[in-house]
């Protein structure tokens, strides 16, 4: 690629930057709300059914496996329809490392929070689980949390709609 290419590539990317709306996604995960609560984790003994019950009493999609306080898998609802339910397994009797996921994709606190979407759209994940420095797990950021994060910036617009898309106020003129 010629330096003129280069040059119009950095042009066009610190545009893109500059923009506000840009700025939204591409700060740090730290900065969405609701992270920073402890995590809700199991240990590799649990079976289907503890991992199910904790998920509904901390109201949560998905619950971490931790072996040592190190990351072992994760576990969501969405394995509770695929993994155990459509395989007509009894989640009493079914461990939870038969049907979790095993060393999910991960992000660190100040990583941009472009790069949990990337990894949730491009990887079709709705949990990403957030390790530190050590590789211990300490949140799990979800697909509400980014939307959470996007709607507010955007506060007036989303909460401001009518109850119906039906219902909103028609930009043509009626009557004489």
């Amino acid at each position: 690629m010629s330096s003129d290419g280069i040059e119009e590539e950095e042009r066009i990317a610190n545009e893109r930057l500059s923009d506000p709306d840009a700025e939204i996604i591409h700060g740090p995960i730290r900065q969405l709300s609701g992270l920073h609560d402890s995590i809700v984790a199991l240990d590799r003994t649990a079976t289907v059914d503890d991992a199910v019950k904790t998920m509904i009493q901390h109201r949560m999609g998905a619950i971490l496996i931790v072996e040592d306080n190190k990351l072992f898998g994760l576990f969501s609802e969405r394995d509770v329809l695929t993994r155990v339910v459509a395989q007509g397994l009894v989640p009493a009797e079914t461990s939870i490392v038969d049907v979790m996921t095993p060393n999910p994709e991960c992000l660190r606190f100040d990583d941009e929070i472009v790069f949990a979407l990337n990894k949730m759209t491009v990887g079709g994940f709705r949990h990403v689980p957030i390790l530190d420095e050590d590789g211990v797990p300490i949140a799990v950021v979800s697909m509400r949390d980014v939307v959470d994060h996007i709607v507010s910036y955007y506060s007036n617009e989303v909460f401001n709609l009518p109850a119906t898309p039906e219902a909103r106020v028609s930009s043509k003129r009626e009557g004489a």
